[in-house]
């Protein structure tokens, strides 16, 4: 499976998911109006479209140190470790948000990513279900489970084309879905 990380600049597998959260999309969460010279979450997302991921770190490290209940923060961190191919601590993070903030679609959406960048197209699945179910209106949810979706159905249609190497509608079925997917699937 071969899915990308935010931004664009680095790259879990390989291929763009069609719509993933970056922290230019994030930043703000709750509509924050702080301008931008004293915004440093803002400061911290341009940090990392820079690709200045240490230096994006010990900002959002030490704004959080002063107000570590600041969601835009928390949730860059978790893109930093995303960037920096940290998956593990980024689920952790993204995980912890998914409980305190439920009706936020973007930490689900990271992690559906990761998920799906490990091949694990059943829990990238249920993730942005759920988010849905909390939070009807994300586009990038819808995206993402299209292209879930996309994915399960190129595997489905290749198998049964295997399964069937005369059928000729079920190889084209399976090109055609596999061409919809931006996700794809690695036969071990």
């Amino acid at each position: 499976m071969r899915l990308p990380l935010i931004f664009g600049c680095a790259v879990l597998s390989g291929l763009l998911l069609s719509a993933q959260v970056s922290a230019q999309d994030s930043v703000p969460l709750f509509g924050d109006k702080t301008p931008d010279i004293v915004n440093p979450a803002r400061s911290v997302s341009q940090l990392i479209s820079r690709g200045k991921y240490a230096d994006a770190m010990n900002l959002a490290d030490k704004e959080l140190a002063v107000n570590p209940q600041n969601v835009n923060l928390r949730f860059l961190r978790g893109v930093i470790f995303m960037e920096t191919k940290k998956n593990d601590e980024a689920k952790r993070v993204f995980e912890q948000l998914i409980r305190e903030y439920p009706e936020i679609a973007d930490s689900y959406n990271n992690l559906a990513v990761i998920y799906a960048g490990e091949g694990n197209l059943g829990r990238a699945q249920d993730l942005l279900e759920r988010a849905l179910m909390n939070n009807a209106s994300s586009v990038t949810t819808y995206s993402n489970l299209g292209d879930i979706y996309a994915a399960k159905a190129a595997d489905m249609y290749a198998k049964a084309a295997r399964l069937a190497p005369k059928n000729g509608r079920l190889k084209e079925k399976a090109q055609i879905a596999q061409d919809l997917s931006l996700i794809h699937i690695s036969e071990p």
